[in-house]
Parts: C-alpha cells; sequence; structure tokens
C-alpha cells in the first residue's frame, strides 16, 4: 500500500519501500514452499483435494445461509474416531475453498509481481495483461500492477473472513496454541 500510495499510507521512510516489499515478496514465497512442503510431508493435503471443492461449495452456502438466518443451523462437521484414532473429518469444509483462493491469488500476486520486477524473464504475464489491456484499457504495465494491487486486497479481504470465521467457529485457541477439544464419534 504504500508503495502505490494508497490511502497515505507511510510506514517506511526513504527509498526502503522497494526493498522491503521484494523482501516481503521472497519472504512470502519460501513461506509458500514450506507450506507446501509441510502439507505433503504430513499428509494434510487430503483434506484439501481437489475433490473436496463441490462439498466444500456446498457446505458454504448451507453455512452462508444459516448465518443469514434463512436456512437451519449447521453443526460443525469435525470429529474424532476414539476408536480408530483418527478424523473423520478434520476441518471446516469451507477451509478447502479458503485453501484454494489463496493458491489462484498467490499465484497471481507472485507472477504479476516478479513480472514487474524482472519484465524479460516473465514477459508471458505481459502477454496476457495485454490481451486483456485491449478489453479494458491501459498498457500491459498497468494492467498487470491493477491485477497485482487487485490480488492484494482480495488476499486481505479473505484474511479478514478466515480471521472471523476462526473466531465464529471458536477455533482461536487452535490458531494461537495448536490445541481444541475436538468433538468425537462415539
Amino acid at each position: 500500500m504504500q508503495l502505490g500510495g494508497i490511502w497515505g499510507v507511510r510506514v517506511l521512510s526513504g527509498g526502503t519501500s522497494w526493498a522491503t516489499h521484494v523482501l516481503l515478496g521472497l519472504a512470502w514465497f519460501f513461506t509458500a514452499v514450506f507450506f507446501v512442503y509441510y502439507f505433503i510431508a504430513s499428509g494434510e493435503y487430503k483434506w484439501y483435494g481437489l475433490r473436496r471443492i463441490p462439498y466444500s461449495l456446498r457446505y458454504l452456502v448451507t453455512e452462508t445461509k444459516a448465518w443469514l438466518g434463512v436456512g437451519p443451523y449447521v453443526e460443525e462437521p469435525i470429529r474424532h474416531d476414539t476408536k480408530k484414532g483418527e478424523y473423520v473429518e478434520k476441518i471446516v469444509p469451507t477451509e478447502v475453498v479458503v485453501l484454494w483462493i489463496y493458491v489462484v491469488l498467490g499465484l497471481v500476486i507472485g507472477f504479476t509481481g516478479l513480472a514487474m520486477a524482472f519484465p524479460e524473464q516473465f514477459a508471458f504475464v505481459f502477454g496476457i495483461s495485454g490481451v486483456l489491456a485491449g478489453i479494458f484499457g491501459g498498457g500491459s504495465y498497468s494492467v498487470t500492477r491493477a491485477i497485482h494491487l487487485l490480488a492484494m486486497f482480495l488476499i486481505l479481504s479473505v484474511a479478514i473472513l478466515h480471521a472471523y470465521s476462526a473466531w465464529v467457529f471458536r477455533m482461536l485457541r487452535s490458531v494461537a496454541f495448536g490445541d481444541r477439544d475436538e468433538p468425537v464419534v462415539e
């Protein structure tokens, strides 16, 4: 927000904004790499597979209707089978959609950012933006920058909704400390 002068945000002074932006971008990238490694190594990926997206979307619609008061109350789906010692359902299904939204937006913000930093190596991004510029107007660089900015706002919006959902589902303790009293299957 500081680089673009959005809402007059000024946290850093002098010429450190660009370097800080690039450093945070690299930190984001390596955090994402370690996150993917953890998902694969721990087996957590099975709860977030692409096949679970339709179930997640149906749950989201049901959850939204309940939140708006036009549908029945939605029971928490997380259940642990004490006899088998494994989860029947480990996550709230809408987390699947949230993860894939983060993946898509992360790729968009990553590639647009890399294109602006390394225009020759990521010229294909400007090619795509050039097509969009023909539709919306502007040049390929300005469209790339606008997409980068839009992705930032969308990531921020999803993060706020995600935090709100963690509060609604009483998951804040789990987020902060990694433990929670899970409902069990008898």
